[in-house]
């Protein structure tokens, strides 16, 4: 299950020297190593300005442009794989009042990452949290697709706790707490990352509910359906090459949707050459497209 890491360390310590200590001391490859340095982290989570700093930058920077900061995520810093952030996690009277929009935060919303990471509470009572675990190799990755869920443990998380979530096997929802909250996070993002799929799951159906919109996958997906629609010549040579060679499965999915729309007579053969890519996400639609150029 997720790690649950308690301590109370009373010393304070700098973004620097957190990202210092993380290039230094941390393997980003070992789920061990980045536990090790959550004496560390609860250090920087001691700094009370570190977080109001970044905040007061941000202020200072709209009034000079036409940015818009995110309504929860603060960006921190950064090293070689990892970057530091914090989240805002507004009130059960603030959601409650209108003062803030729920669908702005990820309440109540069951999810998976793709990464691993830990997490601090730096300021408030801090949330309540239900996670789950679930085998991320036997799911497809297609919508609506069945989920084996486990329920591991429904908990306060607070000041003087750390936890660290496990790459694509804890699902968790967070509820709002009490008064609004701050957590720190060290996000791992060595290059996998950006091929492995993240969730956002329906616990009551157990089924897989839909891919976050911000990931790089589905990012590159809304590019590929664009092509689609506005390709040329030159857009189905490039989509060919992604269907076959590109090493995320979504990706090459959305390269033969693509280039079936771009070239409709050449469809069935398409889909033919589809049904050999070694991914079931990939096999299964190729196949009830079959099935529907059939009928």
């Amino acid at each position: 299950m997720a790690i649950t890491i308690s301590g109370n360390t009373s010393r304070v310590v700098g973004l620097d020297e957190f990202i210092d200590h993380v290039h230094t001391h941390v393997d980003l490859l070992d789920q061990d190593s980045v536990a090790a340095a959550a004496s560390m982290f609860q250090g920087l989570a001691n700094d009370r300005e570190l977080v109001v700093r970044q905040l007061n930058r941000q202020v200072k920077h709209q009034f000079r442009s036409q940015a818009v900061a995110s309504a929860q995520v603060i960006f921190l810093g950064e090293g070689r794989d990892f970057y530091i952030r914090a989240n805002v996690w507004p009130s059960n009277a603030d959601i409650a009042s209108g003062r803030v929009y729920q669908d702005q935060f990820a309440y109540h919303l069951a999810h998976d990452h793709n990464y691993n990471f830990m997490t601090v509470c730096h300021h408030g009572p801090g949330y309540i949290t239900e996670i789950y675990e679930y085998d991320y190799e036997r799911l497809e990755g297609y919508v609506g697709e069945k989920v084996d869920f486990r329920f591991l443990e429904r908990k306060h998380f607070n000041a003087g706790m750390v936890m660290l979530y496990r790459a694509s096997k804890d699902v968790h929802i967070q509820l709002p707490p009490e008064e609004l909250s701050v957590t720190l996070n060290f996000m791992v993002s060595t290059p996998e990352v950006r091929l492995r799929d993240q969730y956002f799951f329906d616990l009551e159906n157990k089924t897989l509910l839909e891919y976050p919109a911000e990931l790089d996958g589905s990012r590159r997906v809304s590019v590929l359906k664009m092509a689609g629609h506005i390709g040329n010549g030159d857009t189905q040579q490039l989509l060919d090459d992604l269907s076959h060679s590109h090493p995320c499965r979504r990706t090459r999915l959305a390269a033969y949707e693509s280039l079936a729309l771009l070239d409709p007579a050449g469809a069935p053969q398409l889909w033919e050459s589809a049904c050999r890519d070694p991914e079931p996400l990939v096999l299964h639609a190729a196949q009830e497209q079959l099935k529907r150029l059939a009928a």
